[in-house]
């Protein structure tokens, strides 16, 4: 199992086949720091942490905000 610490991951719990699940979307080549691992018997923890590259590989997408639109009257 792991526990992430990031920015730039997005939620897509609404999307996935398991709801109950945190699932996330992580941008591709993100980079992570391992923080600590833990041992729980049959359970092993990793605890990461996001990192910024010195070079950026991929720059994320902005977030749009949907605006209403007002038809043009002639």
């Amino acid at each position: 199992m792991f526990t992430l610490q990031c920015q730039s991951v997005k939620d897509i719990r609404k999307h996935s086949y398991y709801p109950a699940e945190n699932e996330v979307l992580l941008m591709a080549a993100t980079q992570f720091k391992v923080m600590g691992c833990l041992d729980q018997g049959n359970l092993h923890i990793v605890q990461l942490e996001e990192t910024r590259p010195p070079f950026p590989l991929l720059q994320p997408v902005p977030t749009v905000v949907p605006q209403s639109i007002n038809p043009i009257s002639s």
